[in-house]
């Protein structure tokens, strides 16, 4: 929510609160005026100045208060320049300054400030009143840090600084209204930079450095005003409306960081790269989703606690997770979904663990996708979840679409579909879940020859297998149905486990 909060005065200074057309400087004042009220934030001018075409804004800075965080954003000018064509140009002071304060209260007093530098702003708005456009762009957005106190004294060195690259944006806002305005965007930049250098106080040791790099990158989003302003309230005990809606989405070349932590005796370094992803963020009345994926993921960690680096590979990694916030008459849909396909360790991490390469170091494979309903109880978008007594929500049925875990020459498949009665204090499925192994036996045999498994283990594993499973169609599978009943007995292979 901080982020947001410091965020929310300079989106609404270039982007929603412009996006007015055919209509004269003053007119655009005063609507910009509205919206920012609109947010929830309050606006202070040192001086509005009349000129020949248009405005001059001299001092202009805007306040967010959230709980015990306060946030303000200054610059020192804005012009608003009408043209001949009927649109209306807004330039900008070089500088725009962010102030984040938060009160002691039961933690340290937090005082933050940042600086964001612009450098080729431009920004033209056009369209009608009910539906203004406006067209931005900028070779480069700079963002640094200035100065970071706790409890008014200096706590060691924190410096940040990113740029964003080669920005061009478009954002259409509709709605005579301002409490009924929506927009949507889109936007292209040619990369994003950047690094954060931080070291203890007082001359302790110790150290952290992140650099990170993302390549060109599109986007678009929608929502409403109203949303972004609930949003932005809900630190402060504020309540997120049912027709709250906001959504947005982003693709990116490739993507890379580097990470260091270096202390006396101890020392961390993690890299990580990718050729591309998406990402993909909706929050409205069906619930919160994220939606990540990337390709060619690469991890390597190194630390003084382990004498070898530890590398990470994916050919592909994806994440989903859908989630109700609000009850409704009917159970509300609910999805995670995980997909890393093809990973892999590096050899001489494998050669700590099998020196002999007894055990097949085929890509492994990791899928799990769960679907269902729930029957939400309580509000999650009112205010503190900490704050509610028992669980938020009931589970309805729950739909295993797949899972597979396939390593080291072995394979584990399912499917299969759970029901759970209303009100029960310990959920108590009643249902099925078809497994099938594959390449177990194969793996077994390998283990307890390269000496990584005793042969009694490896016995009594095979047992137990087949008590508790069937031989499949093919060699070296079984297969097995777990069968939940009611009143919470569970089988396996018909077998009572409990």
């Amino acid at each position: 929510m901080k982020s947001l909060s410091i965020s929310l005065s300079f989106a609404a200074l270039t982007a929603a609160a412009p996006a007015f057309a055919d209509v004269d400087a003053q007119e655009l004042w005063a609507e910009w005026q509205a919206q920012i009220a609109a947010t929830g934030q309050t606006m202070t001018t040192e001086s509005v100045t009349e000129t020949a075409d248009g405005l001059v804004i001299s001092g202009l800075t805007t306040t967010n208060v959230q709980a015990d965080v306060t946030s303000t954003g200054s610059i020192d000018q804005v012009t608003l320049t009408e043209n001949a064509d009927g649109t209306v140009s807004v330039e900008m002071s070089e500088v725009y300054r962010i102030r984040t304060q938060t009160d002691a209260g039961a933690g340290p007093a937090f005082d933050v400030s940042m600086e964001m530098r612009h450098q080729g702003l431009e920004v033209t708005v056009s369209g009608t009143p009910a539906a203004r456009q406006y067209d931005y762009s900028a070779d480069s957005m700079i963002f640094t840090t200035e100065q970071i106190t706790v409890d008014g004294e200096s706590e060691g060195m924190f410096d940040l600084d990113f740029t964003i690259s080669d920005l061009v944006a478009q954002y259409l806002v509709e709605g005579a209204d301002v409490d009924d305005v929506s927009f949507t965007s889109t936007s292209e930049l040619g990369g994003v930079t950047g690094t954060i250098d931080a070291a203890a106080p007082d001359g302790e040791a110790g150290n952290f450095k992140l650099s990170f790099n993302m390549g060109a990158t599109t986007s678009s989003g929608s929502g409403t005003l109203g949303s972004m302003a609930a949003l932005s309230q809900m630190s402060s005990g504020g309540v997120l409306p049912e027709e709250f809606d906001l959504e947005g989405q982003a693709s990116y070349d490739r993507l890379s960081y580097e990470m260091t932590f270096e202390a006396p005796g101890s020392n961390f370094n993690m890299a990580f790269a990718n050729e591309g992803g998406d990402l993909g963020v909706a929050f409205g009345p069906s619930g919160l989703t994220y939606d990540l994926s990337s390709e060619n993921v690469v991890s390597t960690v190194q630390t003084s606690d382990f004498p070898l680096p530890i590398e990470v590979s994916a050919a592909s990694a994806a994440f989903l997770l859908t989630i109700p916030m609000m009850p409704e008459p009917e159970p509300s849909d609910m999805a995670l979904r995980l997909d890393y396909q093809e990973l892999t360790v590096n050899d001489a991490l494998w050669g700590m663990i099998d020196p002999g390469a007894a055990i097949p170091r085929d890509p492994a494979t990791l899928v799990l996708d769960v679907t269902g309903q729930v029957q939400m109880l309580v509000n999650l978008m009112a205010g503190d979840p900490s704050a509610f007594q028992g669980p938020p929500g009931e589970l309805r049925d729950v739909t295993l679409n797949e899972l597979e875990v396939s390593v080291a020459g072995a394979s584990l498949t399912g499917e299969g579909d759970l029901d759970f009665a209303p009100g029960q204090m310990i959920p108590q499925p009643v249902g099925a879940i078809d497994l099938q192994l594959s390449g177990a036996n194969a793996l077994i045999e390998r283990l307890v020859g390269a000496g990584l498994l005793p042969a009694q283990q490896a016995a009594m594993f095979q047992g137990m297998a087949g008590m508790f499973a069937r031989p499949g169609a093919a060699p070296d599978t079984l297969e097995t149905t777990i069968d939940f009943l009611p009143g919470g007995g569970i089988t396996a292979n018909g077998v009572p486990l409990q």
